[in-house]
């Protein structure tokens, strides 16, 4: 995604969107989702350090390792860094920059994906706003900066984006790809499919899709109007070579992703494939949850707009007569409609959408520009707000599940620690970053793999229990049939699943279900404890994270 000839102004705004996004990422210290840590640092960790946790996904190839990659090479340099240090100034503090490493080099990385997705946002809605004011009702265009700086006020604060982009979530690298792409894009309607830059956008989008299938979404409808308008005009000489050069690039960053998850996977795989498979084809990856239709309308939309959803529907009266803003419109909505579809839904599914969320946005906030009192309200009040409200969820909640990690990396020596919550409710070696302990262990919560292919599978899902539902079903019983008896004196009857660890962490909630009756100051005392959150949606992960000492 490198800028290529960037002027001067905006090689500041870069840096500067670049040291706003590194601040971003060295507070946050939170959790919001597993797929943070276990989707992209833990294999990136796993292939670096030669240890860390893989998911059912990356033992089955659902997972294309290119996002990975990036934070493989943070990781290697922390590596690197670590043996200079280690080289001067001995093994124990060259042990602790790994791991202090370790820690910020993914941030950073992440930090200067951000800033580039945002300039590239930036720059894209600049570019489609001269390209579009003209055929709109505005009689009064607005100047370059006018644009660009509404455009960054409304992305550097939007709550959304403080809150995930900077996190280690394959949706942040997708949206930052898009953006990309979205600028490269030839929105003449087909005088530009030969150039430079078109070549750029197809193998940006091409490589998005890679990494996400659903990301095709966003180029079904574009791909479509362009070749349309190619039909119209008559061109289908430039169409056939359009298709022709599209295979070729699509040929090309096939092989080039195939090459980097070779390097992960040590075989020649095609993930996509599995992953529409789970995903789109089988009813099972209604196992992680399922939710009402209008999850994304209702929920995600409003969330990833927050303060500008005003502005954003002032913006959709912008541009009525604009074939490129149609265009746009259709896309948010078709996106909006397919993802509706999936019976799984996260907020972040639809944050590729960012950009042009952020584009028509802006353009409403233009409309505001001659009343003061609104425009201080959009552009300095509400974004203030926002930016306050992302950063103490940054910083606060859920914190003791990042903390808790640190502190099991800092403490002595320990042969055994188990996890006894939700299964991945903490990161694991990108942060423990421990491969001395002998037994390191959770409860898991693998999904029916056998039932892919199956045609009773929708109707066998809501029967099948992973090991996190039997646990919190009968608590009791899970620890009776799981764990040896803690009285010394007495045998072994057989195998058991879990031996009990010399530490074991647990949420406040298993402490007042089970812990405070069987175990506390009987078997296992407390060591300490780390805040993690006032409410939470999940009953089983509310109040403080918990480490026990076995007596």
């Amino acid at each position: 995604m490198a800028l290529k000839a960037v002027d001067k102004h905006h090689r500041l705004i870069l840096l500067g969107l670049f040291g706003w996004r590194l601040f971003n990422a060295l507070i946050t210290r939170t959790f919001f989702q597993a797929d943070e840590f276990w989707q992209a640092l833990e294999p990136a960790h796993f292939k670096a350090f030669g240890y860390g946790g893989l998911t059912w996904e990356w033992n089955n190839g659902l997972r294309s390792y290119a996002f990975p990659f990036l934070l493989e090479i943070a990781y290697r340099l922390a590596r690197l860094v670590s043996k200079g240090c280690q080289y001067h100034w001995g093994e124990d503090r060259g042990d602790k920059v790994e791991y202090y490493c370790v820690i910020i080099f993914p941030k950073v990385m992440m930090a200067f994906i951000a800033a580039l997705g945002e300039l590239y946002t930036i720059l894209f809605v600049k570019k489609l706003y001269l390209l579009t004011f003209d055929k709109t009702d505005d009689k009064k265009p607005h100047d370059d900066w006018n644009v660009e700086k509404i455009t960054i006020i409304l992305s550097v604060t939007n709550f959304f984006n403080c809150f995930l982009i900077t996190r280690t979530f394959i949706n942040s690298f997708e949206m930052s790809l898009t953006s990309a792409a979205l600028y490269y894009w030839d929105w003449t309607g087909g005088d530009e499919v030969f150039t430079t830059n078109f070549t750029k956008s197809l193998c940006i989008a091409v490589f998005a899709c890679l990494q996400r299938p659903t990301n095709g979404l966003i180029w079904i409808i574009f791909g479509s109007r362009l070749i349309w308008n190619l039909f119209v005009k008559s061109q289908y000489g430039k169409v056939l070579r359009l298709i022709g050069k599209v295979a070729f690039w699509f040929a090309l960053v096939c092989s080039i992703n195939m090459i980097i998850d070779y390097h992960f996977y040590n075989e020649n795989i095609f993930p996509p494939l599995n992953f529409l498979r789970f995903n789109v084809l089988s009813p099972l990856s209604t196992f992680y949850g399922a939710n009402q239709w209008h999850f994304h309308i209702t929920q995600s939309l409003p969330l990833i707009l927050n303060y500008t959803i005003p502005l954003f529907c002032l913006g959709l009266t912008y541009g009525r007569h604009s074939d490129v803003l149609t265009q746009i419109k259709i896309v948010i909505g078709f996106n909006l409609i397919a993802y509706s579809m999936l019976s799984h839904k996260e907020f972040r599914f639809v944050y590729p959408l960012q950009p042009l969320l952020v584009l028509i946005s802006t353009f409403g906030a233009l409309k505001l520009q001659e009343n003061n009192v609104l425009k201080h309200c959009f552009l300095l009040l509400a974004p203030l707000g926002s930016i306050i409200a992302a950063f103490l969820l940054c910083w606060y909640h859920e914190s003791g599940t990042i903390a808790v990690m640190k502190y099991l990396h800092d403490r002595p020596v320990v042969d055994s620690i188990g996890f006894i919550m939700p299964c991945h409710s903490t990161p694991w070696q990108s942060y423990l970053h421990r491969n001395d302990i002998k037994s390191l262990w959770a409860i898991t919560c693998d999904p029916p793999l056998h039932l892919m292919g199956d045609p009773d599978a929708s109707a066998k899902l809501p029967y099948y229990m992973d090991e996190s539902d039997f646990l919190y079903d009968d608590i009791s019983g899970f620890i009776e049939r799981n764990f040896p008896l803690l009285d010394i004196n007495s045998s072994k009857r057989h195998t058991y699943q879990y031996e009990w660890p010399r530490l074991l962490v647990v949420f406040q909630h298993l402490e007042n279900a089970y812990i405070k009756e069987h175990l506390k100051d009987n078997a296992y005392v407390e060591e300490t404890r780390f805040f993690n959150s006032l409410v939470h949606w999940d009953s089983r992960r509310e109040g403080d994270v918990i480490v026990y000492r076995k007596l």
